[in-house]
């Protein structure tokens, strides 16, 4: 069903992938330092640590849990210290009793998933632990939804297990959108100082732009994808500083570029990309639009091709080819930058600063959002060529009315 065939563009599809976790986490040094000073004592003493990641979607709190536990795993190896390390998503298991479960289970694959009451379940947890003689390390990501649920007192049993038996050697590392746990009791929280609060800002367009490069460079051959469509795919995800969405971006940008004959993700697999995941530009938008703003973004459609930024300067001169094609009278400077800015304030267009390849200097550009320039261009095409009264245009190829 699915037979091999050569892949031109995607080198590695699973650095691709969802779960992915490169060696390196870009901008995410010193959010790694800060959860290594934290648990450190877990592996030089034995000691049950606490940590607190907290950041919005896509900010890398994940992936940095799981690259701690990953080189853990490779340090204790190395250093003959018994680990290991259980990661739980308490979206997934979003009650206590699923957590026992996947705990328990993480030990003894076969444990039944009925006629046990959450406090015999958490024994026989405790006993895998102590029997086991690793120090473990239980990562409880979206913990948000799990507290939500009430189940504070499990977050707070599994940070004093080593009270109980110094051999119960149980860290936590706890992972939300947001600081939650002033929904559980003062007892539960004094377990979470402040100090153990570990922050994830959102990424901005820079630390985008190397993320997706650096995600590029491994998942892709050399050359697979144009600079300027990196760059696209960082001002795309920028607004909301998600790492997860760029990648996203990335993914289906380069699978569909697979089936082309450029043998290059360019800025129109991007654009169709973010139309596929969500789309600002609907046909309803276009159709609202008067003659002047479709003959404006039909020509910024046209100026643009595949690539990621056309200067306003150049698709001015687009503008004045389309209006003499459709009979349309061709506004200057500031009536035709009031087109521009209508566009955008209608999220059809964005428009930016940028250096200017041809005056060496910045000048501002203009980018089409989440629809290939291509098909954009047809569309608008086929709406003024079905809508727009024939008088006030040329038709292509005939004469004027």
């Amino acid at each position: 069903m699915f037979g091999k065939r050569e892949s031109t563009i995607i080198r590695d599809g699973a650095a691709l992938g969802y779960d992915y976790v490169p060696e390196v986490l870009t901008h995410r040094e010193s959010q790694m330092e800060e959860l290594k000073t934290l648990l450190e004592p877990t592996f030089r003493y034995g000691r049950t640590r606490t940590a607190f990641l907290v950041g919005g979607v896509g900010s890398g709190k994940t992936a940095t849990a799981k690259r701690f536990c990953y080189d853990a795993m490779k340090y204790a190896a190395k250093e003959g210290i018994a680990f290991d390390y259980a990661i739980i998503n308490c979206r997934q298991k979003f009650s206590e009793f699923e957590v026992l479960l996947a705990l328990v289970r993480h030990f003894d694959p076969n444990y039944p998933d009925r006629g046990f009451a959450p406090s015999e379940m958490f024994s026989a947890f405790k006993r895998h632990v102590a029997k086991s003689g690793k120090r473990l390390v239980v990562v409880l990501d979206e913990v948000d939804v799990l507290i939500r649920k009430g189940a504070g007192d499990l977050v707070y049993n599994m940070t004093r297990m080593g009270e109980e038996d110094p051999k119960m050697v149980v860290s936590l590392i706890l992972i939300a959108q947001e600081y939650s746990l002033g929904q559980i009791d003062e007892a539960s929280q004094s377990t979470f100082g402040r100090a153990n609060l570990v922050r994830f800002p959102k990424y901005d367009g820079e630390q985008l732009h190397s993320i997706v490069k650096a995600r590029a460079d491994m998942a892709l051959v050399p050359g697979g994808i144009n600079p300027d469509a990196i760059s696209l795919i960082a001002d795309l995800a920028a607004g909301m500083g998600d790492a997860r969405y760029a990648i996203e971006l990335l993914d289906i940008a380069a699978r569909e570029a697979e089936g082309k004959t450029l043998g290059v993700v360019t800025a129109e697999e991007v654009r169709s990309a973010k139309a596929r995941t969500f789309s600002v530009v609907t046909e309803s938008k276009l159709l609202d639009l008067d003659l002047n703003g479709r003959v404006t973004l039909l020509a910024i459609a046209r100026a643009i091709k595949d690539k990621s930024y056309v200067s306003t300067a150049d698709a001015q001169k687009t503008y004045e080819v389309v209006c003499e094609e459709y009979g349309v009278p061709a506004r200057k400077g500031t009536q035709f930058w009031s087109y521009v800015k209508n566009l955008e304030s209608q999220a059809l267009i964005v428009t930016s600063m940028r250096s200017d390849e041809k005056t060496g200097g910045r000048s501002k550009h203009i980018s089409l959002p989440d629809i290939p320039s291509k098909v954009l261009a047809e569309k608008l095409e086929t709406i003024m060529d079905e809508e727009t009264p024939p008088r006030l245009y040329n038709i292509r190829g005939g004469k004027t009315f």
